[in-house]
């Protein structure tokens, strides 16, 4: 047969907090370790030029993010680049994915050659796929 216990040693339940804070931790240095290498390239400020156009680059691919800063410089991520380096790291990233696309963020002062340099770069690499960072502005402003 059943036997119900005695209402006189029911136990209170508990929540055990400690567990929980400790996973969240854990989740918290997770999330800031993978931002940071997953966005690159906003990792060095620019000041990309502006636009009226809504962007139309969506890539459903993985992208690399090249900035130019305004001196003429080459960097991925955190790491200046010379023409040859830039050259052999796109065309490492296309072994790996042959699917990948390039979106360059130039500042807007930088000269037009080093944005000619990294387009030869990425054509070199034979990478279809390229686009450019750029602040949208409003129309009124025009």
């Amino acid at each position: 047969m059943f036997r119900f216990r005695d209402c006189e040693g029911e136990e209170k339940p508990e929540l055990v907090i400690i567990p929980m804070v400790d996973v969240m931790l854990f989740l918290l240095a997770f999330f800031v370790l993978v931002a940071g290498s997953i966005i690159p390239g906003l990792a060095i400020k620019t000041n990309p030029p502006e636009t009226v156009q809504k962007s139309t680059f969506h890539p459903k691919r993985e992208v690399v993010t090249i900035v130019v800063k305004k001196d003429g410089s080459f960097w991925y991520g955190k790491q200046k680049l010379t023409f040859n380096q830039l050259v052999r790291l796109l065309k490492s990233f296309k072994k790996k994915n042959p699917q990948i696309s390039v979106a360059i963020n130039a500042d807007k002062d930088a000269n037009v050659q080093s944005l000619v340099n990294v387009l030869d770069a990425v054509q070199k690499a034979n990478i279809g796929s390229v686009g450019l960072i750029a602040k949208e502005k409003d129309e009124s402003s025009r």
